[in-house]
Protein backbone atom coordinates (compact mmCIF):
# COMPACT_ATOMS: atom_id res chain seq x y z
CA UNK A 1 0.00 0.00 0.00
CA UNK A 2 1.24 3.47 -0.79
CA UNK A 3 2.17 5.95 1.85
CA UNK A 4 -0.03 8.31 2.60
CA UNK A 5 -0.05 11.45 0.15
CA UNK A 6 -0.14 14.52 3.23
CA UNK A 7 -3.15 16.54 1.96
CA UNK A 8 -3.49 19.11 3.39
CA UNK A 9 -6.61 20.84 2.54
CA UNK A 10 -9.21 21.36 -0.30
CA UNK A 11 -7.62 24.17 -2.22
CA UNK A 12 -9.48 25.43 -4.72
CA UNK A 13 -12.85 24.61 -7.20
CA UNK A 14 -12.37 25.16 -10.96
CA UNK A 15 -15.66 26.15 -12.95
CA UNK A 16 -16.12 26.82 -16.64
CA UNK A 17 -18.49 29.48 -16.93
CA UNK A 18 -20.40 31.21 -19.90
CA UNK A 19 -19.30 35.04 -18.65
CA UNK A 20 -16.65 34.96 -16.08
CA UNK A 21 -16.96 38.91 -14.90
CA UNK A 22 -20.68 38.39 -14.22
CA UNK A 23 -20.08 34.92 -12.59
CA UNK A 24 -17.25 37.03 -10.53
CA UNK A 25 -19.99 39.75 -9.65
CA UNK A 26 -22.30 36.99 -9.10
CA UNK A 27 -20.44 35.28 -6.36
CA UNK A 28 -19.36 38.72 -4.83
CA UNK A 29 -22.59 39.91 -4.42
CA UNK A 30 -24.22 37.13 -3.70
CA UNK A 31 -21.81 35.05 -1.68
CA UNK A 32 -19.28 37.84 -0.58
CA UNK A 33 -15.96 35.95 -2.28
CA UNK A 34 -13.13 38.32 -3.00
CA UNK A 35 -11.61 38.96 -6.00
CA UNK A 36 -7.72 37.53 -5.61
CA UNK A 37 -4.53 37.18 -7.62
CA UNK A 38 -1.83 34.98 -7.72
CA UNK A 39 1.77 35.87 -7.80
CA UNK A 40 3.11 35.50 -11.42
CA UNK A 41 -0.40 34.35 -13.06
CA UNK A 42 -1.67 37.59 -15.00
CA UNK A 43 -5.15 38.46 -14.73
CA UNK A 44 -7.33 36.12 -16.14
CA UNK A 45 -8.43 33.27 -17.43
CA UNK A 46 -8.41 31.64 -14.52
CA UNK A 47 -10.26 34.61 -12.68
CA UNK A 48 -9.89 33.71 -8.99
CA UNK A 49 -12.27 34.87 -5.98
CA UNK A 50 -10.97 34.39 -2.26
CA UNK A 51 -13.61 32.20 -0.73
CA UNK A 52 -12.13 31.85 2.95
CA UNK A 53 -8.16 31.68 4.07
CA UNK A 54 -6.69 29.40 1.55
CA UNK A 55 -9.84 28.46 -0.60
CA UNK A 56 -10.39 30.05 -3.73
CA UNK A 57 -12.82 29.28 -6.58
CA UNK A 58 -11.46 29.66 -9.92
CA UNK A 59 -13.56 30.81 -12.96
CA UNK A 60 -12.40 29.92 -16.52
CA UNK A 61 -14.56 31.06 -19.86
CA UNK A 62 -16.46 28.52 -21.61
CA UNK A 63 -18.04 28.49 -25.07
CA UNK A 64 -21.95 29.27 -23.77
CA UNK A 65 -23.56 27.48 -26.90
CA UNK A 66 -22.18 24.44 -25.16
CA UNK A 67 -23.23 24.49 -21.94
CA UNK A 68 -24.76 21.36 -20.46
CA UNK A 69 -27.55 20.78 -18.28
CA UNK A 70 -27.29 20.18 -14.72
CA UNK A 71 -27.12 16.42 -14.42
CA UNK A 72 -29.94 14.31 -12.46
CA UNK A 73 -29.23 12.53 -9.53
CA UNK A 74 -28.90 8.70 -10.87
CA UNK A 75 -26.50 10.51 -13.40
CA UNK A 76 -22.34 9.75 -12.60
CA UNK A 77 -20.91 13.76 -12.18
CA UNK A 78 -20.14 16.10 -10.18
CA UNK A 79 -23.52 17.19 -8.37
CA UNK A 80 -22.44 20.11 -6.09
CA UNK A 81 -19.61 22.66 -4.74
CA UNK A 82 -21.12 22.73 -0.68
CA UNK A 83 -19.82 25.70 0.96
CA UNK A 84 -19.84 25.61 4.68
CA UNK A 85 -22.15 28.17 6.51
CA UNK A 86 -22.42 29.17 10.08
CA UNK A 87 -25.33 26.77 11.22
CA UNK A 88 -27.33 29.24 13.43
CA UNK A 89 -26.89 31.95 10.74
CA UNK A 90 -29.33 29.50 8.56
CA UNK A 91 -32.44 31.49 8.45
CA UNK A 92 -30.92 34.77 7.97
CA UNK A 93 -28.96 34.02 4.99
CA UNK A 94 -32.10 32.29 3.46
CA UNK A 95 -34.11 35.43 4.12
CA UNK A 96 -31.13 37.50 2.24
CA UNK A 97 -30.90 35.21 -0.50
CA UNK A 98 -34.53 35.39 -1.21
CA UNK A 99 -34.87 39.07 -1.06
CA UNK A 100 -31.86 38.98 -3.65
CA UNK A 101 -34.83 37.36 -5.86
CA UNK A 102 -33.07 33.74 -5.72
CA UNK A 103 -34.33 30.89 -5.47
CA UNK A 104 -33.76 28.49 -2.59
CA UNK A 105 -34.34 25.22 -1.56
CA UNK A 106 -33.66 24.43 2.10
CA UNK A 107 -33.13 20.78 3.09
CA UNK A 108 -32.36 19.41 6.24
CA UNK A 109 -30.08 16.25 6.67
CA UNK A 110 -30.52 15.51 10.23
CA UNK A 111 -31.87 17.74 13.71
CA UNK A 112 -28.42 19.50 13.39
CA UNK A 113 -27.65 20.06 9.83
CA UNK A 114 -29.37 22.00 7.13
CA UNK A 115 -28.50 22.97 4.14
CA UNK A 116 -29.66 25.95 1.20
CA UNK A 117 -29.51 25.19 -2.21
CA UNK A 118 -29.20 28.13 -4.88
CA UNK A 119 -28.21 27.88 -8.66
CA UNK A 120 -25.37 30.47 -9.90
CA UNK A 121 -26.02 32.47 -13.00
CA UNK A 122 -24.70 28.77 -15.33
CA UNK A 123 -27.28 26.66 -13.66
CA UNK A 124 -23.93 25.42 -10.98
CA UNK A 125 -25.89 24.25 -8.22
CA UNK A 126 -24.40 24.92 -5.22
CA UNK A 127 -25.07 24.05 -1.44
CA UNK A 128 -24.54 26.29 2.06
CA UNK A 129 -24.64 23.83 4.98
CA UNK A 130 -24.49 24.24 8.32
CA UNK A 131 -23.40 22.02 10.92
CA UNK A 132 -24.67 21.89 14.28
CA UNK A 133 -21.24 22.14 16.94
CA UNK A 134 -20.40 18.27 17.53
CA UNK A 135 -22.48 16.75 15.23
CA UNK A 136 -19.57 14.87 13.98
CA UNK A 137 -19.20 11.28 15.61
CA UNK A 138 -15.56 11.01 13.94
Amino acid sequence: MASSLSIEALDHVALTVSDPQRSMRWYEDVLGFKPAAMEGLQQGPPFLLRIAEGNYLNLFPGDSAQLKPVPDHSTVAMRHVAFRITYTCLDDIQKRLESLGLSISAFDYGPRCRALFLSDPDGHQIELIGYAEGVFTA
